[in-house]
């Protein structure tokens, strides 16, 4: 499976060879007239007389949550729409009553977008964080959890590496000890089947800016049916009835039962009309297409690791569609930078894990990744 790079406005008319999906995910042509549409509709004849405005936006929030529940096979009603993967991890780590003294168990090569809501804990409410060395298992999970803990916040998959974490053995272990699960999943809905039911995990947020191939500015959170977790982000879109509000308060009995208790006002519409529309396209391509990225990270790894100076940082065989790698004697912000002068754009790791990141997707060619192994053999 392919998809042709004349798809996307981004890549046709150029020569550089795109491989930082896992960065921020080129949107398609149909993504981008989708949006197009809903904008144009929203900002003219919406507000005519006669066209329901606040209708035509409720039916496309309606349709993203839709399309975002069959990316992590989720009921809509379990999902709220969000600004990105960060806006659903920082309302997952400020939904618990946390006390002085409380623990979270989460690693160190996390990405900042969960690590900066999980230090703001310990400062606002003196929380202890306990951060575990990488690769991350549930017999080190198990190790650091005490009496004291209350949530274990990972990523499904590992941003620095490409390691796929054994989810459903973590929540398994923190729901028979009593502490809720917090999930980063912006490496892994688009890259990886996700079936977040299936993991058992609490609470679970992602993008579709990146693998998805969405637009910039919208997400999901999920939060499994019956969670009793409060929302710190509150308004009219948290309550199934916002004109019974009283001005004495009262609202609580109208919050939504379900996960839309955590959106809060409007969105934009044409944000979530694009990203339906590229959520409709991954779910469309189905498992065949995350093996093909799979199988390309396979041949990118086969190319690199045949190389003597070349250390990969990715599982063999891979697990999804990051390929980490570090060249000896070159830092990878320089390789990088180098390599982006010849056109292929990849990403570094900053410090502890300082590595080249490059991202497959299926418009990604077998001569591209050839191409890169090229370059990287010659730096």
């Amino acid at each position: 499976m392919n998809l042709s790079r004349k798809m996307f406005p981004a890549l046709s008319g150029n020569s550089y060879v795109y491989l930082n999906s896992g960065g921020s995910g080129p949107p398609s042509r149909e993504t981008i007239a989708a949006m197009r549409e809903s904008d144009d509709l929203c900002s003219g004849p919406a507000y005519l007389e006669g066209t329901d405005f606040y209708a035509h936006q409720r039916d496309l929030y309606a349709r993203a949550r839709e399309a975002a529940g069959r990316l992590v096979n989720a009921a809509p009603d379990d999902l709220a729409l969000t600004q990105s993967t960060t806006h659903g991890m920082n309302l997952g780590a400020f939904a618990l009553d946390w006390e002085a003294g409380d623990e979270v168990v989460s690693s160190r090569s996390e990405h900042p977008g969960c690590l900066v809501p999980l230090h703001a804990l310990e400062k606002r409410y003196g929380v202890r964080l306990r951060l575990l060395e990488p690769p991350i298992t549930a017999e080190k999970v198990e190790g650091a959890m005490t009496p004291k803990t209350r949530l274990i916040s990972v990523s499904h998959v590992d941003w620095t590496t490409g390691e796929v974490l054994p989810l459903e053995e973590i929540s398994t272990l923190a729901r028979g000890r009593g502490a809720l699960t917090l999930v980063d999943g912006a490496q892994s809905v688009g890259n990886v089947p996700v079936d977040v039911p299936a993991t058992g995990v609490d609470m679970y947020a992602f993008t579709g800016h990146k693998w998805v191939l969405g637009p910039e500015g919208m997400g999901a959170f999920y939060v499994r049916p019956g969670l009793e977790a409060e929302s710190t982000s509150l308004g009219f879109a948290s309550l199934s009835d916002p004109t019974a509000f009283e001005a004495e308060g009262g609202y609580e009995e109208y919050f939504h039962e379900g996960a839309r208790r955590f959106e809060a006002s409007t969105m934009s519409p044409a944000l979530a009309a694009g990203f339906a529309a590229a959520a409709e396209a991954v779910y469309e391509r189905g498992p065949e297409g995350f093996a093909e990225i799979r199988r390309r990270a396979d041949l990118l790894i086969g190319l690199l690791e045949e190389m003597p100076r070349v250390t990969l940082r990715s599982p063999r065989p891979a697990g999804c569609g990051l390929v980490s790698f570090e060249i000896s004697s070159v830092a990878p912000k320089e390789a990088a930078e180098k390599l982006l002068a010849q056109e292929f754009v990849v990403r570094f790791i900053p410090e502890p894990y300082p590595y080249v990141r490059a991202s497959t997707h299926l418009f990604n060619t077998e001569e591209e990744l050839e191409a890169l192994a090229e370059a990287v053999s010659k730096l």
